[in-house]
């Protein structure tokens, strides 16, 4: 009997649970007002499995935007219960009570239908007669009544959250921090202060450019949710680490009437005056308030030593490395291309250059770093190729060494090592000549051909008239980005104006600050015009075998002094700190560079 009982219950389980759905069709109680937009929700209560959601073709409204999905739970004396909610936005568009016909959908195998609903649609011109006729029964969370609390209302329906994937991980291991600001007022926020990412490589993911609004349920209630900036964080060290507060100041428009349109959120930096004119909106109370997110600590774990492959660079996450040569048969003093491609997933700006070890007879120089990253994935996923120039002046084969690549798999927690096969490269009889021009080799083939003669009589005539150009402009007087380098200040009397300008205004100090880093470095890379940008400042770096940890240190430094000079952002940099890095970082390249 027993058995028999069982497959009862097993067979009839997925009635019993159908049963117990309900899916229904919820609209605005009161009337919306023509030209104004209003929400229909579809909410599916305790259903396990939705497939096959159809909406209505909502006849008589113009369609904005949906569905917007969003699942979660609710209390119920027996227990939390599973949520879905499809919620549309459509606009009203002439006064009359009109049907709102319910969806279809698919639910654990069977297709049911939502209830129709009647909403009524009045002119602007009946609002406020309706308005004050049912102002007494109704409580809205952005009316204010008499003597309500505008502060605790605030503060129930307008958040600032910050959320981490993890509190704890490895050096190089990245952390996902999320800032959302979660609302059901009409309000306006301004960004008034960032949050410092102090010991850790910042790559954004998403931030308040890409507008992206979502909602949530959240005890019962909807939100719209604003995501303000989405990181990937990169710890450079083991030790102790805060996420900053994010602060945002905030003017929050409540009724003193009952009948509202769709409650707005806006966000920006540097967004609110003091002349702001909701100020002068009758039946409005216009309440400032600022919040904050609270401080998140990360404890970041030292590599481990144990099973520490010698070659291990820092990688953390998941490679594979290939290598080949661009061309595998080339011409004496011709310049070849030996590639290194690291591909997958993790800390890919961290990683260090691979060592090579060229053959006898080969000469081979420092690489240039290309990326290919999305930096919508966590971690870091694509590839990074390092290009190594090459030049050999015999003929024969060359055979360069397989190259091996350590990485740290935080998931396994276990080293890993990968290596590359050996590349053979041919260097042919043919000969190459080196010709000098402005300080770069570049190669004319030998060849009897009279057409080539002519063009390297060109090239040699061209060759002339540059080094007669250089040799007399180089004696005029000129700017520091172009004296030559024994006239070029050292590094402290570059830093003596930002340093005199430490009392001045933020903007003023970060603006002095950054162009003389700019000058300074103009000078010593040849940098000018156009070419002075961080990408061609990186890329001239990495080219003279400057670390990678230094290269990331001036970039940190050039990009906070542009978020002094053009933002209205509270940064909370020590200047005193910032003048010792920027010393320490030119001086480490002036003495790789000299």
């Amino acid at each position: 009997m027993k058995s028999i009982a069982s497959i009862a219950i097993f067979l009839l389980t997925p009635f019993l649970l159908q049963a117990q759905v309900v899916f229904k069709t919820l609209v605005p109680q009161q009337p919306v007002v023509a030209g104004e937009s209003f929400q229909v929700q579809y909410i599916f209560r305790e259903a396990v499995k939705i497939t096959n959601f159809k909406a209505p073709s909502f006849a008589h409204f113009r369609f904005v935007s949906g569905p917007n999905q969003y699942s979660g739970s609710v209390a119920t004396a027996r227990g939390e219960k599973p949520l879905m909610n499809f919620v549309y936005t459509l606009e009203a568009i002439k006064p009359g009570r009109f049907m709102i016909p319910g969806a279809i959908a698919t639910v654990n195998g069977k297709s049911i239908r939502s209830t129709d609903v009647t909403i009524d649609v009045i002119s602007k011109e009946r609002t406020s007669k309706l308005v004050d006729r049912n102002s007494a029964s109704t409580n809205s969370d952005d009316v204010l009544q008499p003597g309500e609390d505008p502060y605790k209302k605030i503060r129930q329906n307008l958040l600032l959250k910050v959320m981490v994937d993890r509190s704890v991980c490895f050096v190089g291991e990245p952390v996902l921090a999320t800032f959302k600001l979660y609302s059901r007022l009409e309000s306006k926020s301004d960004i008034i202060k960032n949050p410092g990412f102090y010991g850790f490589t910042v790559y954004d993911m998403i931030n308040l450019a890409d507008k992206q609004l979502t909602t949530e349920n959240i005890d019962g209630k909807i939100f719209e949710v604003h995501t303000i900036r989405k990181v990937q964080l990169y710890p450079l060290q083991a030790g102790s680490f805060n996420i900053d507060a994010m602060e945002v100041m905030n003017k929050v428009e409540f009724s003193r009437i009952t009948a509202r349109k769709k409650t707005e959120q806006e966000i920006a930096e540097d967004l609110l005056t003091n002349n702001d004119e909701n100020k002068n909106k009758r039946n409005t109370e216009l309440v400032e308030m600022n919040m904050r997110t609270e401080p998140v600590m990360i404890i970041v774990k030292p590599i481990p030593e144990k099973n520490r492959p010698v070659v291990y660079n820092g990688a953390v996450g998941s490679f594979s490395i290939s290598a080949s040569a661009v061309k595998n048969r080339v011409a004496k003093n011709e310049e070849g291309i030996f590639e290194i491609t690291v591909s997958g997933n993790g800390n890919f700006t961290q990683l260090n250059t691979p060592v090579v070890e060229w053959p006898v007879g080969m000469e081979g120089f420092a690489p240039v770093i290309l990326d290919s990253l999305d930096k919508t994935k966590l971690p870091l996923s694509g590839c990074r190729k390092f290009r190594y120039a090459f030049i050999c002046s015999k003929p024969g084969q060359y055979q360069v060494q397989p190259v091996s690549f350590s990485f740290l798999d935080p998931g396994k927690k276990a080293y890993k090592t990968v290596s590359t096969p050996a590349v053979v490269v041919e260097i042919s009889n043919e000969e190459k000549r080196d010709t000098i021009i402005a300080g770069k080799k570049v190669s004319i083939a030998d060849t009897n051909d009279r057409a080539s003669r002519v063009a390297a009589g060109i090239i040699i005539s061209l060759v002339i008239i540059i080094l007669t150009y250089w040799i007399t402009y180089r004696s005029k007087p000129v700017s520091i980005k172009t004296k030559e380098i024994a006239t070029i200040p050292t590094v402290d009397e570059v830093l003596t104006p930002a340093r005199q300008a430490a009392n001045l205004p933020d903007t003023e100090f970060f603006s002095i600050l950054h162009r003389s880093v700019w000058e300074y470095m103009g000078a010593r890379l040849g940098l000018e015009g156009s070419r002075m940008n961080k990408d061609d400042l990186v890329i001239k770096l990495q080219k003279q075998g400057v670390e990678g940890d230094i290269v990331l240190m001036l970039q940190k430094i050039l990009m906070d002094c542009e978020a002094g000079m053009f933002t209205a952002v509270n940064l909370s940099i020590n200047k005193d700190t910032m003048l010792m890095e920027t010393k320490i970082a030119l001086e480490s390249i002036n003495k790789k560079l000299f």
